[in-house]
């Protein structure tokens, strides 16, 4: 069935919603840590909507956080996890069959067919993308030669890939700088005031085995058994002073 991109990928800003992010004077230091007071002073809002849950267990919490400023933007990512598991460790790989944090971002305040991806594990592997909606005959794709250069760090509590004992988490901190976004950004300049379209995402994999994930995110996904690619579902992010 061909889509219908006015209908299917419309996202209206009056129905969406929308997170507020705090712009920040002071120096960030990515160490996986909220060392910084301003972590405190911006909203931290829980990823409240899990999917494909089987055990009890497979609901964890995790929180979310977003800081700016001119030249970057700041991700905090703090989840509790009984079962520490990854396996990726190369860049490009495929983070996101492990424990994940994942952020997709759309820097104009509407949908679109396409949205930058950012997916990290607990080993920091990263696998970064430009992921296209539709491409060609209603098939999806990704560029994977969209390779930014950010920083990342992971702190994990517990023991990784040994489900002999019980963990307690893990934290992720980014730095992503504005320069990733660049030619979009210049069209649509990042300041106060300025809205994107985004989702912020946790894939969570308490077994050993490779497959079987949990998917927890900030805002709600329409139909998750297609995947989290979903645009015309994102929320907002309002980037305020």
């Amino acid at each position: 069935m061909q889509l219908n991109w006015a209908q299917d990928y419309k996202l209206s800003l009056e129905d969406r919603p929308v997170y507020k992010a705090k712009k920040t004077k002071k120096k960030i230091i990515i160490d996986g840590k909220m060392s910084e007071r301003v972590w405190e002073k911006t909203e931290a809002r829980t990823l409240d909507f899990h999917y494909k849950t089987i055990k009890p267990t497979d609901k964890q919490n995790t929180t979310f956080r977003m800081l700016w400023d001119d030249e970057t933007l700041y991700l905090f990512y703090e989840s509790e996890d009984k079962y520490l598991t990854s396996s990726e460790k190369n860049r490009d790989g495929m983070p996101f069959l492990d424990d994940c944090a994942e952020f997709f971002v759309i820097p104009v305040p509407n949908s679109a067919s396409m949205h930058f991806c950012f997916e990290i594990n607990l080993y920091e592997a990263k696998n970064d993308v430009v992921f296209i909606n539709n491409f060609h005959k209603g098939n999806n794709t990704v560029v994977k030669a969209f390779n930014p250069d950010y920083q990342v760090k992971v702190i994990t509590n517990g023991t990784i890939n040994d489900n002999s004992d019980i963990d307690q988490g893990w934290t992720m901190e980014l730095a992503i700088p504005i320069e990733a976004f660049r030619g979009s950004t210049e069209l649509y300049p990042l300041k106060k005031g300025t809205k994107w379209a985004f989702l912020a995402l946790r894939q969570e994999r308490n077994d050993l085995e490779i497959g079987r994930r949990v998917t927890s995110t900030i805002f709600p996904i329409y139909d998750i058994s297609k995947d989290a690619h979903q645009p015309n579902m994102f929320g907002l992010v309002e980037f305020i002073n």
